[in-house]
This record gives structure tokens, C-alpha cells and sequence, in this order.
């Protein structure tokens, strides 16, 4: 099946969400950074009865979720110390000491602002980070989740939830009052917005928009929140009735991503795909338009900067007075937002948050915050491979995590890795054109496979571990002998990129973006198929015998086909948000198909009568599905740069492996790990008045706890 395609769908929409939801955070903590000028009193918020059962897992997302029972500990769990998995937010805290980031695993994590330093996570959310916002007196974090459909509040020091609040949808955005006494939330599908007493948990107004809420920032004199919504303009509400005061622009010719309060309130920024648009924000009248789309936008709390950025692209400062562009800088971001005394700008992007010196007029050492953005490859042989997204092959020892060889030589980034049948022989392609084929065991290459006019996007071996075929933007197909290193054949007549295929030794099945797959003879290099889907493809895998061969895609729908009529044998709907179908992969004896899915699910089908046999949440999109040798194990890998192993026959995980720069850690379900070195890994133990993050030596000496290495089991 493609890695390539899979990856790319899913990194469109990731540029789409973060350079969204990240202006969403952006726009917050420019809000807290005006209000921070003033004086704020503490906001005492007591602690609502602890909802967790002992033993109960911290949240469905964690690694641990059979945590064995510990004395006076409610629950625990193994976290990596970076996100696995894209950045969707990030807030300053008020004295600039800390930074808070949240996204695709579910998990904050507080970093030094000043060194980049891990210091703890808080672990409790059910699904994304969408935004997080710093109380104006910096006590307490406030978080919003996406599918959880719920915003917590969270005691810093302690780490302690202190609240949770459910709201109609997606707990898309959360922005505090300046007075911090009060907690807007809103929910981008519902178009609904809260506002919430956050002493006593309190409803105390709602609007309701009727669109997608794209952003809400409160005024720095507390008297009127800013939205933007989808199809409408930008609105102004007022905090004591919830009326709407007036609209800026129309929102029917431009998309109002985001906004921003001059330290005033006099001015509001929007930034809209026309342009970022400044408004009086008294008489509505359109003051300045700076050109070009942009996503995000920051004020920065001396009045005298604007800062822009469009979709991950350069960011741009602006003088306020002549609205002069001051300076585009070398960096893209996805998210902006001042430090309070106004001296750094924070540039965030999928990855990393880097704070740029306004004075020195450079960016200070970057916060990694997410690891590698490469995913490993398992196999049932003894060696996994990963590097996707980079130009370096690695190579790990299953059974210990141990790094083992770096396979260098490709000048662009690799698209795709597959094993041989025999897990002997390692291939990769890369936006280079080439294909490299490499001995596993030795770290050799064997040889270089050059031929395609345009990046590789998938690559596929036959069954006799020798031929292999690639797929390509040139539009091409071909096949290779892996020996002597010449392309045998190439297919043409594809009217898009092929980024997708599979191969059972005599016919070839390959798709991509084009709502159409193609079925090749081999052998004869005929066309004997062109089949018509009702959405481009994304998952294709044959059946053992060779005689069938299911697809997925971007619709509902997985399908099992006979090429040699083109008839559909069976066709399973499968609902779920998003619908698609990722990967697949058939059992031994084709008695089952896996099927890994876009909304963060692995399924095992009966292709016989379409009954589910096992349903296993997997907390990610998934990106492959591979069964062991025995078929008791379903390897899940998935975007948060991890692979879950599943019991089949129960459908309850067994361990999880994640990639984190030179080591891949193993953690059980029920608490234990296996690393060849010194852990990135950190505990998270939940007390009765605290939520603690400690180092792997402080956890087993504080509750003498012994890890237990060799009950880490990955597969049977």
C-alpha cells in the first residue's frame, strides 16, 4: 500500500488545521498579554470531586491503560517527553517564564521559555489540543479539546484538572476574560460560544452563531468579544447582554481566519484571505488593508508592531503609524503571539515553537517539540525501518529499541519504505527520483534504481523478493529487477500521480488522487483494468490467494474487487469522521482484513459478512496495519509517530513503540518499558490533590516501583 499518498493527504490537512486552529491560539494569547498590563487579582477556583475510579487509565489516550494499582497513587501512566505527534497550540504565561503546547496526542506539556526545557505534562484530555490559554494571574491553564468535546482548567503548580467544562462540540477555542473571572469557549461545528463563571462552574451567557467559529478574542477593556466565523463577517459581541454591536466587512468574498485587539481596544486586526484588514473598532471603518492572504495575526502590547503570517509561510512585521512593512522573517509559523513585555514575538509551527528577538533581530534556539516526524515501518523479521519525511533510512532492533545502522545516500526526502517478502531487503524512494534497494542486515546499498522523471511516491515488491515496481508523479509505473538494477517495464496511460499500489507477483493494482485504479498484467505489461471509484484512493492491499483485492479511500467505503471483470464482490460502509480508509491488510489465510482509518480506529472485518470482529481505538489516523506471523498481533501504525500492537483475538493493546530521536521505546499497557538507553520518558502519577510528572529513577525510588523490560511484549 502508498505511504506516500496516505502521508500527503494527511499533511494537507494538517497545513490546513494548524495554520487554522494555530491563529485560534495565536489570537488568545495576544488577548492575555494586553490584559497583563494591568493589575490582576487571583480567581480562586476550587477543585470539583475527583471523577477517577483507581486504576482507571489517566485518559483514553494514554500509554498506560491497565495501570497496575500503586498505594495512595488514583492512576499513572509512561509519556514521552516530546509530543508524539503535530503542535496545534502553544500560550506564553503571563511572566514569560513557561510555555505551554498541546495537539495531536492529547497531552500538555509545560516547557522553560528560557532554556526549552521539559518541565511536566498534564495528562487527561480524550482527544486533540485544539487551543490553551494562560489565566490572566498565571495560575491556572486553560485547554480545549476537539472529538472530547470538553475545556479543563488545570492548576499549573500542582498540576491538578480542576475543571471540566463540556460544551455542544469541539472545544475548539478558549480565551479568558481580562479580569480572568471568566472563560469564553467556543465550538468551531456548532457555532456555539459559552461563557463560563470559572469559580463556580457557572453558565453565564451564550451566543450562538449558526457557523463554523473560526476564532474568538476578547477586547483588552473586557467589554466585547471578537468572532470570526465561516461565510459571515466578523462580528463584535458585547460581554454583558451577548448582542451583537457591529460587523466588520462581509465575509462572503473572504475567509476571516483570525483577529487581534490593538492594546487599546480602539483597532481590530483581521486577517482574511484578502488580506489583514485594520478596522476602527467604534466605527467599523476599514482604516488599512495590508496585502496578501493571512491566517494568523499578533498586536504586539506596545501597539507599535503587527505581526502576520500566512499558513506556515514567512512571517511579516508591520509599523502601526505608516503600516510599512518592517521586516519579512526567515521563519514560517502556523501560530503568533507576543511575550508580555513585548521583547519576543513566538513563532509556532507543526513542530517547534522558536521565540524571535525583537531587538537582536534573530530567533533564539528553538523549542523541539515534537521529535522526529518520521514513522516506523514494522516488520515481522527483527529489524524495523523508519525515516519517511527525512533523507536518512534508520534501522532499530525490535526486540531492543537499539539503533542500529543510518542508510545515507538519498538527496531528497524519502516518500516510502518496504520490505521484501522474506524481510531481507529494504527499498526506499524518495522525492529524489531514485530508488534505493539495501541489504537490512549488513546496511548496504545494492543498488540505485534511476528511470522516473518526478518524485517516487510508493514502491511495491513482488513476492520472489527480486522485482519490484514504483510508482510516480511522472505518471508512470515501473518495474525493476532488484539484481541487475534495470527498469523491465513502465506502464503508462495514468492521468494523475500514481501514489499507491500492491502487488501479488502477477497482476498490479495502482491508484492515487484521480478517482481511478488501474490493474496491470505483469507479466504481458497489458492494461486489463481501469476501474472508476467515487473517491480518490488511499488503501489497496491483495488477497493472499491473489484472486481479489480490496480498496479504500477517501469515502466510506472499503471494497473488495475481482480485477479480472471489474466486479465488485463486496462492498463495506464504514461510517466515521473522517471516513477514510487508510490502510489494509489481509490475514494469512485471508480469512480477515485490517483496516485502519482516518478516525483514529483500527478495524478486523469478516469479508464474508461485513460483521466487525474487533474494533481497536488507536488515539491517531492511521498510516499502516500489518498482522504478525501468527495472526494473534495487529501492528497499528499511526501519525503520532508510534506503532500499536493488538491482541486480535481481544482487540486490547498490548504495547506501543514510539520513534524518539535515537532510541524506540516499547511501553505495555500495563506500565512497563523497554529501552536500550537512558528513556526520553517521563511518569505522570495522578494523587488526590495533584497530578505529578516525574523522572524514571524519581518514580521507582519514590514508589518503589521495578520496571520490568522482558514483560514488554510486542507480538505472539
Amino acid at each position: 500500500p502508498s505511504v506516500r499518498w496516505r502521508t500527503m493527504c494527511w499533511w494537507v490537512a494538517l497545513s490546513f488545521a494548524v495554520s487554522l486552529l494555530g491563529t485560534l491560539g495565536a489570537a488568545a494569547q495576544e488577548t492575555e498579554a494586553k490584559a497583563k498590563t494591568k493589575t490582576v487579582s487571583p480567581v480562586e477556583i476550587k477543585p470539583e470531586p475527583r471523577k477517577l475510579t483507581p486504576g482507571a487509565p489517566l485518559s483514553v489516550r494514554t500509554l498506560v491503560l491497565r495501570p497496575p494499582p500503586i498505594p495512595n497513587v488514583l492512576s499513572w501512566t509512561i509519556e514521552s517527553k516530546r509530543h508524539r505527534g503535530y503542535l496545534i497550540t502553544s500560550a506564553i504565561s503571563p511572566d514569560d517564564k513557561q510555555i505551554a503546547t498541546g495537539g495531536l496526542d492529547g497531552i500538555i506539556r509545560i516547557w522553560d521559555a528560557a532554556t526549552g526545557e521539559f518541565q511536566k505534562a498534564l495528562v487527561g484530555h480524550d482527544s486533540y489540543i485544539h487551543d490553551l490559554a494562560w489565566s490572566p494571574d498565571g495560575r491556572t491553564l486553560a485547554s480545549g479539546g476537539s472529538y472530547d468535546a470538553t475545556a479543563k482548567l488545570w492548576d499549573v503548580r500542582s498540576g491538578l484538572n480542576l475543571r471540566s467544562i463540556k460544551h455542544p462540540s469541539w472545544a475548539s477555542k478558549v480565551v479568558w476574560s481580562p479580569d480572568g473571572r471568566t472563560l469564553l469557549v467556543s465550538g468551531s461545528e456548532s457555532g456555539i460560544a459559552k461563557f463560563w463563571d470559572v469559580s463556580t462552574g457557572a453558565e453565564r451567557g451564550k451566543v450562538e452563531h449558526g457557523r463554523y467559529v473560526l476564532s474568538s478574542v476578547w477586547s483588552p477593556d473586557g467589554s466585547s468579544v471578537a468572532f470570526t466565523c465561516s461565510g459571515q463577517a466578523a462580528q463584535l459581541f458585547d460581554t454583558a447582554e451577548f448582542k451583537v454591536i457591529r460587523s466588520f466587512g462581509d465575509g462572503v468574498n473572504e475567509t476571516n481566519y483570525s483577529s487581534a485587539w490593538s492594546p487599546d481596544s480602539k483597532q481590530l486586526a483581521v486577517a482574511t484571505s484578502l488580506g489583514t484588514k485594520i478596522w476602527d473598532a467604534e466605527s467599523a471603518e476599514l482604516k488599512q488593508t495590508l496585502a496578501g492572504p493571512m491566517t494568523t495575526v499578533a498586536w504586539s502590547p506596545d501597539s507599535k508592531v503587527l505581526a502576520t503570517a500566512y499558513s506556515g509561510q514567512a512571517v511579516q512585521t508591520w509599523d502601526t503609524e505608516s503600516w510599512k512593512l518592517i521586516k519579512s522573517l526567515p521563519l514560517g509559523a502556523s501560530g503568533l503571539s507576543w511575550t508580555n513585555d513585548g521583547s519576543k514575538l513566538c513563532l509556532m509551527t507543526s513542530s517547534n515553537v522558536t521565540l524571535w528577538d525583537r531587538s537582536a533581530d534573530k530567533a533564539l534556539p528553538t523549542l523541539d517539540a515534537t521529535g522526529p516526524a518520521s514513522r516506523v515501518m514494522w516488520t515481522t523479521g527483527k529489524i524495523m525501518a523508519s525515516g519517511i519525511g527525512t533523507p536518512v533510512v534508520s534501522l532499530w532492533d525490535i526486540a531492543s529499541g537499539k539503533p542500529l545502522k543510518k542508510l545515507e545516500g538519498h538527496t531528497g526526502t524519502i516518500t516510502a519504505l518496504a520490505w521484501s517478502a522474506n524481510d531481507k531487503t529494504l527499498a526506499s524512494s524518495a522525492t529524489d527520483k531514485t530508488i534505493r534497494v539495501w541489504d537490512a542486515q549488513k546496511g548496504e546499498l545494492i543498488k540505485k534504481l534511476e528511470g522516473h522523471t518526478e518524485s517516487v511516491a510508493t514502491i511495491a515488491w513482488a513476492p520472489n523478493n527480486k522485482s519490484l515496481a514504483s510508482g510516480s508523479y511522472d505518471k508512470t509505473v515501473r518495474l525493476w529487477d532488484t539484481v541487475t538494477g534495470k527498469s523491465t517495464k513502465t506502464f503508462e496511460g495514468p492521468t494523475a500521480a500514481i501514489t499507491l499500489m500492491d502487488w501479488n507477483g502477477k497482476m498490479l493494482v495502482a491508484g492515487g488522487p484521480s478517482n481511478m485504479i488501474y490493474v496491470w498484467n505483469t507479466t504481458s505489461g497489458q492494461l486489463v483494468r481501469k476501474l472508476e471509484v467515487s473517491g480518490a484512493a488511499q488503501s489497496m492491499s491483495w488477497s493472499p490467494d491473489g484472486k481479489v483485492v480490496a480498496t479504500g479511500g477517501v469515502d466510506d467505503s472499503l471494497r473488495i474487487m475481482n480485477p479480472a471483470n471489474g466486479a465488485i464482490l463486496f462492498k463495506l460502509s464504514l461510517p466515521g469522521d473522517p471516513p477514510s480508509v487508510t490502510a489494509l491488510a489481509w490475514s494469512a489465510k485471508g480469512e480477515t482484513i485490517a483496516s485502519g482509518r482516518g478516525n483514529h480506529t483500527a478495524q478486523i472485518w469478516n469479508p464474508q459478512n461485513g460483521k466487525v470482529a474487533q474494533n481497536m481505538p488507536t488515539m491517531a489516523p492511521v498510516q499502516q496495519v500489518m498482522w504478525s506471523d501468527t495472526n494473534r498481533t495487529l501492528a497499528v501504525g499511526t501519525t503520532d509517530r508510534s506503532v500499536r500492537f493488538f491482541d486480535t483475538a481481544t482487540g486490547k493493546l498490548r504495547a506501543t513503540l514510539i520513534t524518539d530521536h535515537d532510541q524506540v521505546p516499547a511501553i505495555s499497557a500495563d506500565g512497563h518499558f523497554r529501552a536500550d538507553a537512558d528513556p526520553e520518558l517521563v511518569y505522570v502519577v495522578q494523587a488526590e490533590t495533584s497530578q505529578d510528572t516525574y523522572s524514571v529513577a524519581d518514580f521507582a525510588k519514590k514508589f518503589r516501583w521495578k520496571n520490568a523490560p522482558n514483560q514488554v511484549k510486542l507480538a505472539e
